[in-house]
């Protein structure tokens, strides 16, 4: 692998972690939630299972997949606070 492929493999990696912390962390304060809350959640817990999935080809897109996810499990997170 070369400099750039282990770098981008290294940022998803992490991405990954902050995804799976932030979807436990949704999961646990959902019951708790308004239905705005669980509308969003609904939209973004399938795409979950498919980045995990497609983190293994550390390419831009999957990337790019990650930062969409982790960006709006942050906000619905913040939500649930």
């Amino acid at each position: 692998m070369n400099p750039s492929t282990m770098e981008l493999k290294k940022e998803i990696q992490k991405s990954l972690e902050l995804m799976r912390t932030l979807r436990d962390e949704v999961r646990v304060n959902l019951h708790l939630a308004g239905m705005a809350a669980r509308d969003e959640w609904r939209e973004i817990e399938p795409r979950l299972a498919e980045i995990e999935q497609a983190a293994s080809d550390f390419s831009e897109t999957t990337r790019n997949a990650l930062a969409d996810v982790v960006k709006r499990l942050s906000k619905l997170r913040s939500s649930l606070n």
